[in-house]
């Protein structure tokens, strides 16, 4: 018998090529998103982690520092003072190809004699016959350098070659004295991006005399433990004790892995909203596969009906329809990790090019694959496949063969089941409703209410159609005739395949109305924000490494020339700094954490990670020089008077921005500890201000404040404020002729400009997954209308035969689906509304803490429900043609 069941079987599906393909198209391209997505995102990270061991190798702690770095001084304390031994010091900072497009290069200065124990990853096995060689001339030989072979093709470079290259402080040549050659595909995507110079070198060329970027601890895990202090774990040795009682109170010393840790931290909300949007993706898929499987069951009521006739249990069925489904499972999903694997290198740019905006600087990151990323996704597909296949199995067995031969018997069924699933829709949309409510501030738990709440609907979906068909017969049907008609009654009677087909583009269209009411109440709430925060007329940005003394006092005079300028009314400042906070340094409510911001007056920055590891963390913090015109641009989330500008300027206190006070539960009247060279200062929380430049969030104190306790760095960026009627062009002339190096000056509205630029290209990721949602939910209409189309050919048969013309045949059945997508587009507005609420007021305040205003948009519904129409329409354009060929007295045979 199983020979028989199974020969009918392959018989059967081979008779129905469309189908199985559309099946497996609709699993591979669920699939392939999902792990596109998983790729992309994992390979970022993986990049920067690859871009630290370049250095650090196998260090197990990090010496860091906030802007101004560390001082050298502390390397030959605890090397030589404390007889510390496993330690590099370490310059390094961004610099650029001069004369070259694209050409980023991450420059490190070490000690390359003892940066040999470290194994990192410059110090490749290849080069280690010449590595002493290249390490001797590096410290000998002024302005050297060693770059890889793949930089050297790249920018047609060959040893003894001056490579030119653009620092904060203009150009510098250095020589290339030898080239690495990396040992893997690994080695050499960092290496691309490498420059390997003598520390000193470093020094000179980023103009960091008498400083570190870190000092890299490289500790032996079998060295026997000090008794841990209370509330430290064992793993507290001696020398990590001596490291942290030396440090001064900008420095902390962190575990290696907690840097990864804490960016990937960083980006989790991030990284949860992707896999949603590639979960809904699979979602949809899961929709396509259930009506496509609905019908291979449904074509073969008549076999299932006699196999059950000749003695075929309800068993062997069941199995014969899950063996199937494994087999389009099995096939859809390899597809979709050939699949995956190919979108994913295209969404890597996009996914690195949001974070580089955002959180850090990636570069050179290539798709990593892994065996377990591919075989989440293998199940994944897997799974969601049984799943939507679970359905039409156990209705497979329930074929009776006394009422097999009987359609309305079928159509009885699926009616008095949408009754039975209108009341479980009822339940899943109170569900996802309450779930959001009552899931406190978990970002999973928000996401899976909006899960909930679009299944609930889709569930509904069938009797919504229902009503609406008999509304357009009732309307149309008194005064029209029956090809008029004909289209409604053809979706309400074969409703049990329009049905699905109807709820699987619904949500598709609901996300992408919802999605673009967010992204467009976000563009407006931020454009406003940017046009209030921007007070000063023009805006000069100084990048680059703050340093103390000669180079704070450079940008000091910078800023007195800019004030005697003739067209200068008055100026403000701004500096982004890291400065240490205690773990527990909030008084009465929250924790501290890391942040990155892109700075008020223009000028970008981010902040390395440094980890949960740690007693302390960094925190970024903004330090104003404000005046009477620059105050205006803070818009609070509260109630203030004149005297809170008086006490941020006389008092030690700060502002915080909305995303710190959320993701930390900081409060007004709360106090933050930071950390100074005398001991940890309490900083009263004064109030709570709007800012969408960054997610994490960050302080800001006055710059009175801050000089109290640390170092003077210099500024930022600084305002500039004309007097009335003087030429903005002519001044940012004179402005250009005072700066140096990556120094600029920009007006408001070009600075405006950029940061709507940069919130386009956030998006740009999430415009791309909208847009594969679509196309999958398009792959499933087109699926159930061709299953549809070739099932009913005895019924559009007989309309052939009672003279419909093909061309009235073509029409009543792109009517049909014309009609099919109105609904889908009339019911995905207001859930489209739904999600939106949920996405702006849920989703977006938990995973950034950001509130945004809700801004409605026309356009956006006039686009869902055309997109809807459209959609369907052409979905069903190649059924209609191919019916309306088909001759009368051969659709009669066919039955």
């Amino acid at each position: 018998m199983s020979s028989v069941l199974n020969r009918a079987s392959r018989n059967f599906l081979w008779r129905h090529p469309w189908q199985l393909a559309l099946a497996i198209v609709g699993i591979a391209l669920g699939v392939a998103v999902v792990i596109s997505i998983d790729l992309a995102m994992a390979s970022s990270l993986n990049a920067f982690d690859q871009a630290g061991k370049a250095f650090s190798g196998v260090a197990t702690h990090r010496i860091v520092a906030g802007d101004g770095g560390l001082d050298e001084k502390l390397y030959r304390r605890l090397r030589v003072d404390e007889g510390i031994q496993k330690l590099s010091p370490v310059v390094n900072a961004y610099v650029f190809a001069s004369k070259q497009a694209d050409a980023g290069f991450n420059l490190i200065g070490i000690d390359p004699f003892v940066e040999k124990s470290f194994q990192s990853i410059w110090q490749t096995r290849q080069n280690e016959d010449t590595t002493a060689g290249l390490s001797a001339r590096l410290i000998i030989e002024p302005n050297t350098a060693l770059i890889s072979e793949q930089t050297a093709s790249r920018l047609g470079l060959k040893i003894e070659d001056d490579l030119t290259i653009d620092t904060d402080h203009g150009e510098r040549r250095l020589k290339i004295i030898g080239l690495l050659s990396p040992n893997n595909a690994v080695s050499e995507q960092v290496l691309s991006r490498l420059i390997v110079t003598d520390i000193a070198t470093a020094q000179e060329v980023l103009e960091m005399f008498g400083r570190l970027s870190s000092i890299e601890v490289l500790i032996d895990k079998h060295q026997p433990d000090a008794a841990p202090a209370p509330g430290r774990s064992a793993a507290y040795t001696p020398s990590l004790e001596i490291i942290r009682k030396t440090l001064p109170g900008n420095a902390l010393l962190v575990a290696a892995e907690s840097q990864s840790q804490a960016m990937r931290e960083m980006t989790r909300a991030f990284s949860i909203n992707l896999k949603a949007l590639g979960l809904l993706s699979l979602l949809v898929g899961m929709f396509l596969i259930y009506n496509t499987m609905t019908f291979l069951v449904m074509q073969r009521r008549r076999l299932i009906g006699s196999l059950r006739s000749i003695g075929v249990t309800r068993r062997q069925i069941f199995i014969v329809i899950i063996g199937e489904a494994l087999l389009l499972a099995a096939i859809g999903t390899l597809i979709g990790i050939v699949l995956g694997i190919a979108l994913g290198q295209g969404l890597l740019y996009l996914i690195s090019g949001t974070i580089n905006a955002i959180y850090f600087r990636i570069d050179a990151a290539s798709l990593m694959i892994t065996p377990l990323q591919l075989g989440k996704g293998a199940l994944l597909g897997i799974t969601a496949t049984l799943l939507a296949v679970l359905p039409p199995a156990f209705e497979a067995t329930r074929i009776s063969p006394v009422t097999v031969l009987v359609r309305s018997q079928l159509e009885s069924g699926i009616r008095r089941l949408i009754k039975t699933a209108n009341l479980i829709s009822g339940v899943f949309i109170l569900g996802g409703m309450a779930l959001a409510l009552m899931s406190g501030k978990s970002i999973v738990l928000g996401l899976a209410s909006i899960f909930l709440l679009l299944f609930g609907f889709a569930m509904m979906t069938p009797a919504l159609t229902l009503m609406f068909m008999k509304l357009i017969e009732r309307v149309f049907g008194r005064f029209s005739g029956i090809l008029v008609r004909l289209p409604a009654r053809m979706v309400s009677a074969e409703i049990s395949r329009t049905g699905i087909a109807i709820a699987a583009l619904m949500i598709a269209v609901s996300a992408m109305i919802g999605m673009d009411l967010m992204i467009g109440s976000f563009r407006q709430t931020v454009a406003d924000w940017l046009q209030t925060s921007l007070r000063a007329d023009l805006y000069v940005s100084l990048p680059g490494e703050k340093m103390p003394d000669a180079k704070a006092q450079e940008d000091h005079r910078l800023k007195a020339k800019l004030a005697e300028l003739q067209g200068v009314k008055i100026l403000s400042s701004v500096l982004h700094t890291n400065i240490v906070i205690a773990r527990d340094g909030v008084y009465a409510a929250g924790q501290s954490g890391t942040g990155a911001a892109i700075a008020r007056d223009g000028v970008s920055t981010s902040l390395p990670g440094t980890g949960a590891a740690a007693e302390n963390d960094f925190t970024k913090v903004s330090v104003f020089e404000l005046n009477e015109k620059s105050r205006p641009g803070f818009i609070f989330k509260h109630q203030t008077d004149n005297k809170l500008w008086d006490r941020f300027e006389q008092q030690q206190t700060v502002i915080v921005t909305e995303p710190y006070a959320y993701h930390h539960g900081v409060k007004i009247g709360d106090k933050i500890r930071l950390q100074t060279d005398q001991g940890n200062e309490p900083f009263e929380v004064l109030g709570i201000y709007v800012d969408y430049s960054g997610d994490q969030g960050h302080l800001a104190m006055s710059r009175r404040n801050y000089q109290h306790y640390w170092p003077d760095l210099g500024y930022s960026g600084i305002g500039v404020y004309a007097k009335d009627g003087v030429d903005l062009q002519q001044l940012e002339n004179q402005i250009n002729k005072l700066l140096t190096g990556q120094q600029s000056v920009q007006s408001d509205q070009a600075i405006y400009q950029a940061s709507m630029a940069v919130f386009e290209q956030t998006f740009t990721i999430t415009e791309t997954l909208r847009w594969l949602s679509a196309a999958i939910a398009f792959v499933g209409v087109f699926s159930a209308l061709m299953a549809l189309q070739f099932e009913r050919t005895r019924q559009l048969g007989i309309l052939r035969a009672i003279g419909i013309t093909s061309g009235q045949l073509a029409v009543l059945i792109t009517g049909e689906t014309g009609l099919m997508g109105l609904v889908a587009g009339l019911i995905a507005v207001p859930v489209g509304y739904i999600v939106a609420y949920m996405l702006i007021f849920v989703i977006y305040q938990r995973s950034f803490g950001w509130t945004m205003a809700f801004h409605f948009n026309p356009g956006v519904i006039y686009q869902g429900l055309a997109l809807a129409v459209i959609a369907a329409t052409l979905a069903g354009i190649l059924p209609a043609l191919k019916m309306a060929q088909t001759k009368p007295a051969e659709a009669l045979r066919s039955e």
